[in-house]
């Protein structure tokens, strides 16, 4: 998580540690460096690594 938080520059975003899974079952994460965006209303949306920017800027834009 510490190389994923360094090369993306998202020390300021919660991360979550999951050792467990609960998460990765929840949300449906199938690999590590994949993020998930949880909005107000409960919905999510999962990325993957490498496409951060542009996936923030589409949430942004609305």
């Amino acid at each position: 998580m510490a190389a994923f938080v360094d090369d993306t520059g998202t020390g300021v975003v919660p991360h979550i540690p999951d050792p467990d899974g609960v998460l990765w079952d929840r949300f449906g994460v199938e690999q590590q460096r994949t993020y998930v965006f949880v909005n107000d209303d409960g919905t999510s949306r999962i990325g993957t690594y490498g496409n951060l920017a542009g996936d923030v800027e589409e949430l942004l834009a609305g």
